[in-house]
């Protein structure tokens, strides 16, 4: 971007604008950050073929599911044929996990994240051609892709350099006021300068968590206040320890 200022509201550059920021980071670090870490810290002590397969489910340092798996597999309230959607979704996470597997071969130490990202699409996409009963699974969403990425860059010892825009995370981007049109990446220099000190997958999780906020106080008709904190640290504490992102994406 050169000397070009960065293209996001204008209410974020004002004294009132970074003290939200900085409040928004300051409740990451103490809400969300922790568990990340041990989510971080569990990846880098398996094995890789452990930690491909508990990417591809996806699995948190405690043994459960990923909130956002969680979300995918349940599916929307009212789908039709929900039960058999459902079962489908399932299979869709084991055979992801077990195509991960397969590309072991292809993960080694410090390899650069879009590299890391690539062998994460290309399972995905081979679990359209698992049919076990006659039709096609379902595609790991770009969200459990990327999720599945960053747990193998974590146990590979490297972060991506970028915020990857995905879902929850470039609607986000887009309520600071910045455009995503034809974008997949965006480096933290584009970003408010409170967020510029935090790496790429901590910026990528606040950009999803709290977006509300940013939209708010955008808006400018209320005041962000101790109740918007509040209702995203209640859905945390729903969610238990270990959510990426507590399905607040």
């Amino acid at each position: 971007m050169g000397d070009q200022k960065p293209e996001y509201e204008a209410i974020f550059d004002t004294e009132a604008g970074k003290a939200v920021l900085k409040r928004v980071v300051d409740h990451y670090t103490d809400v969300f950050l922790p568990c990340e870490k041990k989510d971080r810290a569990y990846y880098r002590g398996l094995t890789t073929e452990e930690a491909a397969r508990s990417a591809g489910l996806p699995l948190r340092h405690d043994g459960q599911r990923h909130g956002h798996a969680e979300n995918w597999v349940a599916g929307p309230e009212h789908e039709e044929n929900k039960n058999e959607r459902r079962t489908r979704r399932e299979a869709s996470l084991a055979a992801f996990a077990d195509e991960l597997v397969q590309r072991v071969g292809k993960l080694r130490k410090g390899m650069a994240f879009p590299d890391i990202h690539a062998v994460a699409e290309e399972a995905a996409e081979a679990v359209r051609k698992h049919r076990p009963d006659g039709r096609p699974l379902f595609k790991p969403t770009d969200l459990l892709r990327y999720d599945a990425a960053l747990l193998l860059a974590w146990h590979l010892g490297v972060e991506p350099e970028e915020v990857w825009l995905h879902s929850g995370t470039d609607l986000g981007v887009r309520k600071l006021g910045i455009s995503t049109a034809g974008r997949k990446i965006l480096t933290l220099a584009e970003l408010p300068k409170p967020f510029q000190e935090l790496t790429a997958w901590q910026a990528e999780d606040i950009l999803c968590i709290y977006k509300a906020v940013f939209a708010k106080l955008v808006r400018g008709d209320k005041p962000v206040d101790d109740a918007d904190f509040g209702k995203i640290k209640a859905t945390r504490q729903k969610m238990s320890c270990g959510h990426r992102h507590c399905a607040a994406c």
